[in-house]
Order: structure tokens, then C-alpha cells, then sequence
């Protein structure tokens, strides 16, 4: 079992073993009444909340903003994606918690699981502003007993972003229509992937692990049936279908473990041509490689649609400060601030009103050489299902990934990949 592998099942074990305890000490499940500073009034000042995230939320500055304006402070923790979700899991154990913590997506049907651990966000009115909120994103902060423990930050419809500089220098077509012409299907991808290999010597995409994420976050369902009863990762055929299209990417692929320092200093050199991204990955390219604004274009995928990504902030049940919390929370998630946040970081909202406003329809983004990335994405955006995603969708996930990275490196065929996948898999899930 890998090294992470294990914490994150050495926490859970623990949160699992305390919940027990708790709920037989407990007095038969009655609704914990609200706190008393959540009935309203004047807000407290000089109070500081302590934030855990993993990376970069892009809503920084918005909580920083508003800690200005009510005269208190905030205090970001930030940790690496899995090991954050594990300190959180052996937080909520222990009680020492965070006034706000950050659940990502592929993590949510775990948390629920454990959701009375957190705060019911309707003793503070959520209910009240479930309609700004696409229904299945706002779905994902809420538990089978109806308890909604988190609110919903961004969505990760996906586009295809591409240096315009290096498919000139490869006889390439750069407007997007053209672009979009050359891939109707991910076969026809590769195609143009192994074309541009063959002219310049380079490679065309950034990782397999990525190109297989992408079409796994266009498959529906995923690893789990879609009313989340059994499991289909072995039987789904739109999941061996992503995995053999990106076993067969990683011919051209530059083989770099996404996020990783080699990543991001390939992204600034100009190492790959095309990079898949969700709408928060804009921003992430202009942060790792700013000397490249006017280089690049965004057009859309194969196939089309597909989310990647997206967040609940939540507040765990023992936190001290739950009414303050959820006034920073609800207004940095308003579909005014969403839209603020989108022009600032890339992070599409989650509030489908703002779908057909001007105001983001008509953005365009003069780093992506005034690419129309607001109907772009608004579009994406409206495609978009919910699609289940289990407890052990991470977990599951990882592996595959492990499976691709042996393929990279030549230790196994496309063929053994899978199998040692499905094998790694069915241990993970036990």
C-alpha cells in the first residue's frame, strides 16, 4: 500500500472509531440547536478564522477583503491536495478543527458520510440561497438526511488551452474554429498530437495522468453506477475507452506529473503545445508562466463538456466562531462576488444567473489573445450533469493514475496497465 494509501486509511479509521464512540455517547441524534449568534445582529469584530485549503482557492483575497471590511482576520492553512483532506478527516476526530475548511468534489461523498461533524449550514439560512446555486453542485454539500454542510464554490467546465506561437511553428491552424475543426474526436487528438510530434520533435501534450483525467471527467457515469449503488470502474466502457486513449497519449506526452515544479517550468518554456484545462487552470497558467500572455488561445474540447473540479466550503461543527464564518463564506460564494472572482482567478461560478449575463458572456481574456472564454466556459457550463462520484473516487483514482505513470516510463504495456489497475483497485476498495 502506498504511503498515501495508508494515511489517508489511517485517518479515516480514526475518524471512524471516534464517530462511533460519539454517537453512543450521544443523546439520540436530536438536532443540535443553533448557535445564539446566528438568530442575527451586529456581527463580531477582532476575531480571527483560521481557513484550511489545499494550494490556491482563488478566493483569497475575497476572504481578505472581507475580514477588512468587518474588522477581523482570516488565517489560511494551506496543505497538498490528499494530505489536506487527511488532516482534515483526523481534525474532525479530535476537534481540532478549522473555522472553514475546503472539500474538494472528488472528495465530497466521503465527507458526507461523517457530515454531522459539521455545521448545518440551514441553521443559518443556506436554504435561503440554495436557488443562486446550480442544483447539483449545491447537491454536493448536502447529506442523505438533508443536512447542508458545505457551499459550493466553483465549477470546472473544461476547455482545450494552446500556444498559438507553436502551432504556427508547426503549420497548425490558431482560431479557434479551425482548432476545433482539427479534433472532432480524441482519436482525431491524437492524430494531430502525433502530426505536430513528427514536424517540431516535441511533445504536443503535458501528461497522460491529465488526458485521462479529462475524459474520465467527461464519462457518465464514472467508477460508480449513477444512483451510487455498485461499483463500475472493471465494467465501464466509457472508463476503459479514457484509459486507452491516454495510454495511447503517452507517445506524446511530456510525461510530467501535473503540479509538479518540472510541470510548471514546461509550461513557461513552451515544452508542449496544448494543455486540457478547467477554468481555474487559466489562472494557474498565467501564475506559472506570465512572460507567455498573447501566446495562447483557448478553444473546445473533443466531444465537449465535462467538469473538473470544484469545491464546498464548509464549517466543522466544533468551530468557535460558526456564525461569523458563515457571513465570510455566503458572500464570498454570491454570484456578484463569483463573477468578480472569475475575472480576477479564472474560477467559473457556480451560480447559473450570471450564465447569461453580459458581464461574463462577453469577457474575454487578453492573456489568451482575447479568447471568449466567458460564452466558452458558459457553455461548458450548461452541458454540464451531475455525475456521481463516490467515497473512494480518490483513492480509485490514484491508482489508474499509477497505472499510466508505468506505462510512461516502460515498465508496462497499455494492456498490463489496465489489469494491474483493475487489481490495484479492487485492493483499494477492499
Amino acid at each position: 500500500m502506498s504511503t498515501g494509501r495508508k494515511k489517508l486509511a489511517r485517518a479515516a479509521a480514526i475518524f471512524a472509531a471516534v464517530a462511533l464512540t460519539l454517537t453512543a455517547c450521544s443523546s439520540g441524534g436530536d438536532k443540535a440547536s443553533a448557535p445564539a449568534s446566528s438568530a442575527g445582529g451586529k456581527l463580531p469584530t477582532g476575531q480571527t478564522l483560521s481557513v484550511w485549503t489545499f494550494g490556491a482557492t482563488g478566493l483569497e483575497d475575497s476572504m481578505n477583503k472581507w475580514a477588512a471590511d468587518t474588522g477581523n482576520k482570516v488565517e489560511f492553512k494551506k496543505s497538498e491536495f490528499d494530505p489536506h483532506h487527511e488532516q482534515l478527516l483526523t481534525a474532525l476526530a479530535s476537534g481540532a478543527v478549522p473555522d472553514v475548511a475546503v472539500v474538494e468534489t472528488s472528495y465530497s461523498s466521503l465527507f458526507k458520510q461523517s457530515a454531522q461533524y459539521f455545521t448545518d449550514l440551514r441553521d443559518f439560512g443556506a436554504d435561503s440561497i440554495k436557488s443562486d446555486y446550480l442544483d447539483w453542485r449545491w447537491a454536493q454539500g448536502v447529506a442523505d438526511d438533508g443536512r447542508v454542510f458545505g457551499l459550493p464554490t466553483d465549477v470546472g467546465g473544461l476547455a482545450m488551452a494552446y500556444r498559438t506561437d507553436l502551432f504556427t511553428a508547426a503549420g497548425l491552424p490558431t482560431d479557434a474554429p479551425s482548432v476545433e475543426k482539427l479534433w472532432s474526436s480524441w482519436e482525431d487528438f491524437l492524430k494531430v498530437g502525433e502530426e505536430y510530434k513528427a514536424k517540431t520533435g516535441k511533445s504536443f501534450l503535458d501528461s497522460t495522468g491529465v488526458l485521462f483525467q479529462t475524459l474520465y471527467n467527461q464519462s457518465d457515469p464514472k467508477l460508480y453506477s449513477a444512483d451510487g449503488k455498485s461499483l463500475v470502474y472493471d465494467t465501464n466502457p466509457q472508463i476503459k475507452h479514457a484509459f486507452e486513449i491516454a495510454a495511447r497519449g503517452s507517445s506524446i506526452s511530456a510525461k510530467l506529473g501535473a503540479f509538479s515544479p518540472e510541470w510548471n517550468t514546461a509550461m513557461a518554456k513552451g515544452d508542449y503545445a496544448v494543455q486540457l484545462a478547467p477554468a481555474w487552470m487559466l489562472n494557474y497558467i498565467q501564475g506559472q508562466a506570465p512572460e507567455t500572455s498573447g501566446k495562447w488561445s483557448v478553444a473546445n474540447l473533443p466531444v465537449g463538456g465535462g467538469n473538473w473540479g470544484g469545491s464546498q466550503l464548509t464549517i466543522p461543527k466544533a468551530s468557535k466562531n460558526a456564525a461569523l464564518a458563515f457571513d465570510m463564506i455566503s458572500k464570498v460564494l454570491s454570484p456578484a462576488n463569483q463573477l468578480a472572482v472569475f475575472k480576477a482567478t479564472g474560477n467559473f461560478p457556480s451560480t447559473p444567473s450570471l450564465y447569461t449575463d453580459p458581464a461574463l458572456t462577453d469577457y474575454k481574456s487578453k492573456f489568451f489573445s482575447d479568447a471568449p472564454v466567458g460564452i466558452i466556459y458558459s457553455e461548458s457550463a450548461k452541458k454540464l450533469k451531475p455525475v456521481y462520484e463516490g467515497p473512494k473516487e480518490r483513492q480509485m483514482m490514484r491508482e489508474f493514475g499509477n497505472a499510466l505513470g508505468r506505462i510512461d516510463t516502460g515498465d508496462e504495456t497499455a494492456a498490463q496497465a489496465w489489469d494491474s489497475a483493475l487489481a490495484a483497485v479492487k485492493l483499494e476498495i477492499g
